[in-house]
């Protein structure tokens, strides 16, 4: 926890806000860490301690990939030297108990989840942890750009913000699809990040084929994003092409940025957002 404060410290982060940890280690750290994103299924990271050092990611979904990116991260910072994360169940490392993966798991939550950012997602929503639904967790967790089940078990085990009741109700049920058709009924995607007006980053990222809720009456530039459809939580679009697409109310209370990518992309971390071509090849 101490190191991932000195972290957020080091490159001025507000312990209230989320952080995009790709980001940080492509442009904040210096010597600046290469990400590349993988297609490889076997595998959930891979720390390369070297000059450049890297982080790879294996072909996991987003928040997976976010959290196995902060969790390289921590072996960086620990200075550890060059390992590899390999994947054998879903969720699952297959490990013994090793302390130093367990270190940096430890960095990894409290790098993603300090307790004031988590505590101030859902006071800046009016709403209380300890009460909160499933759908309220669902909403924090894509604001901290983690995994539902992640802040469940994070606030749980690691935080002691919610007791062990509520946890086995929010791991147990209703699960994700359940909480998607609860907010969105016959409209709700396979896949959905919901973004509201208290998102404390200004870029917030996906993947094609995505829903993307966005707050009553959100205008979309561009076509990164398809056509938006009403419904009584926000305005519905769907991630539709590679880019960036401004996004904002016309009233002029609340603008972002949301950041999309190739589905299943693979390629060096700082191109994952450009535009792509007919012809065009991942970049190694």
């Amino acid at each position: 926890m101490i190191k991932a404060d000195e972290v957020r410290d080091k490159f001025d982060i507000s312990p209230e806000s989320a952080v995009n940890v790709f980001d940080l280690c492509g442009e904040r750290f210096e010597p600046r860490i290469i990400i590349r994103f993988t297609d490889i299924k076997s595998m959930e990271g891979l720390y390369l301690r070297q000059t450049p050092p890297e982080i790879w990611l294996g072909d996991r979904p987003l928040v997976r990939r976010v959290f196995n990116c902060a969790h390289e991260l921590g072996h960086h910072v620990f200075g550890h030297g060059s390992t590899v994360d390999e994947l054998t169940a879903e969720g699952e490392s297959g490990r013994s108990f090793e302390p130093n993966e367990f270190l940096v798991d430890t960095f990894a939550g409290f790098l993603l989840m300090p307790r004031i950012a988590v505590l101030n997602a859902f006071a800046r929503r009016a709403w209380k942890i300890e009460d909160a639904n499933p759908q309220q967790f669902f909403v924090v967790s894509c604001s901290l750009g983690v995994g539902f089940e992640t802040l469940a078990s994070h606030s749980f085990f690691s935080l002691g913000l919610i007791g062990e009741a509520a946890y086995r109700q929010l791991i147990n049920k209703p699960g994700l699809p359940a909480i998607r058709k609860v907010m969105l009924g016959d409209l709700a995607p396979a896949r959905l990040l919901a973004v509201d007006t208290h998102q404390t980053l200004q870029s917030i990222d996906t993947e094609v084929g995505t829903g993307v809720l966005l707050p009553m009456g959100t205008v979309a530039e561009g076509k990164v994003l398809g056509d938006g459809v009403d419904t009584p939580r926000g305005r519905l679009f769907t991630a539709a092409a590679p880019g960036t697409a401004r996004v904002f109310c016309p009233d002029g209370s609340w603008a972002a940025f949301i950041r999309v990518m190739q589905d299943k992309y693979h390629g060096l971390s700082q191109y994952r957002h450009f535009p792509r071509e007919e012809g065009d090849e991942d970049d190694e």
